[in-house]
């Protein structure tokens, strides 16, 4: 697939920051486009605004529209407006009016009863004292205070009458009126969705349980939707935060056939993303949110198709509309370099907790990549471990080499005889490697793999692999050698595991 350039100045409908990001992350960012109406899987109506700008096209499943409503959201997770929402009075600024009253009331109060010599008993209570406000960064079920609870409350009284309207009552695997962790977490996603608004959760609730009841979701997972969908999209594996991790690969698309039928292609991105959210535990303190990484290795930087825009426009639509708060770090690999200073120029202009979700990496970052995914989660195609037919599982050892050096790391040790498997690589660019086997007893060692002489690995050979039959106790060792550079180290990958 491709990428359309960007304009010399973003100006215009799309030149706020706010606007440039959405556009510019408009494969993982639902923001609700301007004038868009939805038809039946989310289509603009004729005349309707379709994405346009810099806009990188891609099938990646847009989750939750982070760029768009960053102006209103605070370091913290707050609101403008302070972030708070007054329960009782249902007001922001007249919360904060009745809150800086009663507290001048309560020091003239005090004040006046030191001077005259009645100063009040210690832990008296103050009739003008406001409950405190829900805050959206506590509606979470490990963090909800008595304010959250009330809202919870309030919209699960209400959730048999939307589920007897949709005809439905389960949401990603959840029932929600089945009341326990499970449906109450997946409550409190519709309800921050809505800033704490009951009625906007419970209409948007609603609209997703008509939406997968007549489009039969539950069913796409299994759903055979044609080649040219296969074999682009990983699930597997969780981030250093225990979110679930969907990969997207976009340079082997054929964008005719992936982009040229909007209905399928959201049924497409529609399936990756319920097989993403089905690793969530929906358990208290738990991931609530997914890792998707996007890789733009391959992809060509201009496209100005109607499919391909319209087909992005869809998607975000649906998935701004039905699987709020799921967003939870995107990270961009192999990206082009010109579009990177472009994101970065902009996102300058954003929350601090807006820009930690968005990471950008180049071709070479893979050790920066696995300070968020272990690299048995991350495929071969990336610099990682994970293939298709791997005989290995477990972790497995990253090791820096620098200029004119050597590193050694231990496979796997044995206390007598055995086999082991081991697996290998260099994740960026070359170099050379020697496997071998050193006795426990002293006995010389024996070199059971290595690269030619004057023939480094190379990263694009991808993981190396194979079985070693150990006669005797001692260790299966891997040493990388980064012999031909001066100046740039190597970042090599080794794993072993008894067979």
């Amino acid at each position: 697939m491709a990428l359309s350039p960007p304009p010399a100045a973003a100006t215009g409908s799309h030149g706020s920051p706010a606007a440039f990001v959405q556009v510019l992350a408009a494969p993982v960012m639902p923001a609700p486009l301007a004038g868009a109406q939805a038809q039946h899987w989310g289509q603009p109506q004729h005349g309707g605004t379709s994405c346009r700008g810099p806009v990188l096209a891609s099938a990646a499943g847009a989750v939750a529209a982070v760029a768009a409503s960053a102006p209103r959201r605070q370091r913290g997770g707050g609101r403008a407006g302070g972030g708070r929402v007054d329960v009782a009075r249902g007001g922001r600024q007249g919360s904060t009016l009745v809150v800086r009253a009663a507290v001048s009331r309560r020091v003239l109060s005090m004040s006046q009863d030191k001077l005259v010599g009645h100063a009040p008993p210690p832990g008296a209570a103050d009739d003008n004292e406001q409950p405190p406000a829900a805050d959206i960064s506590r509606c979470y079920l490990h963090r909800l205070g008595q304010a959250e609870a009330q809202l919870l409350a309030a919209l699960r009284a209400q959730v048999p009458a939307a589920a007897s309207a949709a005809g439905a009552s389960s949401i990603w695997g959840v029932d929600i009126l089945q009341e326990g962790d499970a449906s109450n977490i997946v409550l409190l996603k519709f309800l921050r969705a809505a800033d704490l608004d009951v009625n906007g959760a419970i209409a948007r609730l609603e609209s997703t349980l008509r939406f997968r009841q007549e489009r039969g979701v539950d069913e796409l997972c299994q759903a055979d939707l044609g080649e040219h969908f296969e074999g682009h999209d990983t699930v597997a594996g969780c981030d250093a935060e225990g979110r679930p991790v969907m990969i997207s690969r976009y340079g082997g698309m054929d964008n005719d056939k992936v982009f040229g039928d909007c209905e399928a292609f959201v049924k497409y991105r529609l399936k990756i993303m319920e097989q993403a959210v089905s690793q969530l535990s929906f358990a208290r303190g738990e991931a609530e949110d997914l890792c998707q990484v996007h890789d733009y290795s391959g992809v060509p930087l201009l496209f100005k198709t109607s499919e391909v825009k319209a087909a992005i426009a869809a998607m975000s639509k649906v998935f701004g509309d039905h699987y709020p708060e799921t967003k939870g770090k995107t990270i961009f690999v192999n990206f082009p370099a010109a579009f990177s200073k472009l994101f970065q120029a902009f996102s300058v202009f954003l929350p601090e907790r807006t820009r930690k979700k968005f990471l950008i990496f180049g071709e070479s970052d893979q050790a920066l990549l696995f300070e968020h995914l272990r690299p048995e989660a991350v495929p071969e195609a990336l610099g990682g471990m994970l293939r298709a037919g791997g005989a290995i599982g477990g972790t497995c050892s990253a090791v820096e080499v620098g200029p004119r050096s050597t590193e050694e790391v231990v496979l796997q040790e044995v206390a007598g005889p055995a086999a082991v498997a081991w697996e290998l690589r260099v994740c960026a660019s070359e170099a050379a490697y020697e496997l071998v086997f050193v006795p426990a007893d002293g006995g010389a060692e024996e070199v059971v793999a290595a690269s030619r002489a004057k023939e480094p690995l190379q990263a694009s050979s991808g993981v190396v692999a194979g079985e070693y039959r150990a006669a005797r106790a001692g260790a299966l060792k891997c040493r990388f050698r980064n012999d031909r550079l001066w100046l740039s180290n190597r970042l090599c990958l080794a794993r072993g595991s008894l067979v």
